[in-house]
């Protein structure tokens, strides 16, 4: 338990030297102003381009609009952006013989696979932690309507989704040689799972609908409950991805 404790402050410096973690910070924050932002400037920025008159018929935005605009970022940006930064979490420090000095000291594997999970894990919660507070106060601001009943629920989904994502970012850089192979795989994933979401008999069961009903869990047309199947699969996929990063690193020559 030292061992990972000790790895984990390692990682985490790392991810400050290397700025990954301030890159993460800065995009989200800038995500987390743009969401009401755009919601308010969108009806205007539409209006200016329709005939005279015409823009007396756009709605005028809510809550809801910038919450659209918030899951929007989040799942075709903001977890993208993630998985570019840290595509080569394992694959780098393998290919540049890094890890080798520590290994045969006795630094034990499970805990270099283990840390960089949780390293992946904490940058991902902390991004959306601040890109929703700074969301929620502008929006509160801009938008004081009280239409957005159940958006914890809704931003809960994200969030364990985010964490199966992140997931999979570590097992592909674990089974690749390189970050490049490891974005292919974690895109692949992520590719194919977007397809399978047109498949809406299985929607109830498809941890992908937890990042395409977000809007529908937020204003209650949809129970996060009735998702219960597709939870569990999220958090089964996550203990089965973890543990193949654990037994092919275990696995590796280094």
């Amino acid at each position: 338990m030292n061992q990972l404790m000790i790895w984990i402050k390692k990682e985490f410096i790392e991810s400050i030297k290397t700025k990954r973690f301030l890159i993460a910070e800065i995009i989200f924050v800038l995500f987390g102003l743009m969401n009401p932002l755009l919601a308010k400037l969108m009806p205007k920025i539409i209006g200016s381009t329709l005939p005279k008159g015409a823009s007396a018929a756009i709605p005028a935005p809510t809550s809801l609009d910038s919450w659209t605009q918030f899951f929007k970022n989040m799942t075709q940006l903001g977890l993208i952006i993630l998985v570019i930064l840290f595509c080569d979490i394992v694959s780098h420090e393998l290919a540049n013989g890094y890890l080798i000095n520590f290994l045969t000291k006795g630094l034990s594997r499970w805990v270099v696979v283990l840390s960089k999970q949780l390293l992946v894990w904490f940058v991902w919660t902390i991004s959306l932690i601040t890109t929703f507070l700074v969301t929620v106060g502008y929006t509160n601001y801009y938008f004081n309507d009280h239409l957005s009943r159940h958006l914890f629920l809704a931003v809960f989904a994200l969030w364990l989704f985010g964490l199966l994502l992140m997931t999979v970012v570590v097992t592909g850089s674990t089974v690749s040689a390189s970050g490049m192979k490891g974005l292919l795989i974690t895109g692949g994933f992520y590719a194919l799972g977007m397809f399978s979401t047109v498949f809406t008999g299985f929607k109830k069961i498809n941890p992908f609908s937890l990042i395409n009903q977000n809007m529908q869990f937020l204003q209650g047309k949809q129970s996060l409950g009735e998702y219960g199947v597709a939870l569990a699969i999220t958090v089964i996929l996550m203990l089965i991805g973890l543990a193949i990063s654990l037994i092919l690193f275990n696995r590796k020559r280094v």
